[in-house]
């Protein structure tokens, strides 16, 4: 049974990877062509997909081929019912998911009660319920049995067998392994960024790093702490950051605006230090002396 859906699995996952290629050169046609015709697209390679190993006389698709899995040859007029079980499973689809978006854009659900147009539509309603009801029951029968997965294939009476009954079906989880780990530490990662503060995170590793080889709790740029009284150290980083080489960064330029004083006693803009402070927080150091801001207040 496993075998089996995995098949099914493989061959969605070779139309998926077919479809990628396609869909990209047919976007640089005309913008919105791959959206309208998307139905179209996956019928077609799936049609492809089922001629090149189903219809070519090889009894199975890529999927099953690899899960050595074939369909039993042994039934009546065999060759016959494989070519009807791909009209029916794929153009039968197609022209279902056709008609039925067909009649949802033009309305008919909403037609009047009692009309031609809305009879229609129950009646398709109807048949898809009954469907998707059967479908169920199938594949309810399906793990009970592990025959006819589909209703197709239940209704041609076409079994999959193993196509050698003698080959060793021991796999290897290795590799399967290493992609669950790998899936769910990156799913972590990516539930844990956006809870990471990142200047914070950054304070915190220079302040624990710089701690253990007993420094100062955060280093001070000799070209900062030269800087004169009037300059906010913070617009200057910033404007050498951002100027830099140009030669446009200056002490000239990162005069500070509304100037606040820290508890070590040195002068920054008001938005500058507080923007820090909000980041960093208990991380919050001075870039001129290296002490920790734990509060400012306004120069007079």
């Amino acid at each position: 049974r496993v075998g089996k859906l995995d098949a099914d699995m493989l061959d969605d996952e070779l139309t998926d990877m077919l479809r990628e290629p396609v869909a990209s050169a047919m976007s640089l046609l005309r913008p919105g062509l791959v959206d309208r015709y998307k139905l179209e697209i996956d019928t077609g390679i799936k049609a492809i997909l089922f001629w090149l190993s189903v219809g070519s006389h090889r009894r199975a698709t890529y999927g099953q081929n690899l899960q050595n899995l074939t369909y039993d040859s042994g039934v009546r007029s065999f060759s016959r019912r494989i070519h009807l079980f791909g009209i029916l499973s794929i153009g039968g689809s197609y022209a279902w998911a056709r008609l039925v978006g067909t009649l949802s854009l033009r309305g008919w659900a909403d037609a009047p009660q009692g009309s031609a147009r809305n009879r229609v539509w129950r009646l398709v309603d109807r048949v898809e319920r009954l469907v998707k009801v059967a479908t169920v029951v199938n594949f309810l029968a399906f793990i009970s049995t592990g025959q006819y997965k589909t209703l197709v294939e239940r209704l041609l009476g076409l079994r999959l067998i193993y196509a050698r009954p003698q080959m060793s079906h021991s796999v290897s989880f290795e590799f399967l392994n290493r992609q669950l780990v790998w899936h769910a530490f990156t799913e972590f990662v990516m539930f844990a960024m956006p809870l990471i503060n990142p200047a914070r995170a950054r304070a915190w590793a220079v302040r624990n790093i710089r701690s253990v080889l007993r420094l100062p709790s955060a280093a001070v740029d000799p070209a900062i702490k030269a800087l004169p009284d009037h300059v906010c150290a913070i617009c200057f980083t910033g404007a050498s950051e951002a100027a830099a080489g140009s030669g446009l960064a200056g002490p000239e330029a990162s005069h500070a605006v509304n100037p606040y004083l820290t508890n070590c006693g040195h002068r920054y803009c008001y938005v500058c230090v507080q923007t820090k402070m909000m980041a960093e927080k208990e991380e919050c150091a001075c870039l001129r002396c290296g002490e920790h801001i734990n509060h400012i207040y306004q120069l007079a």
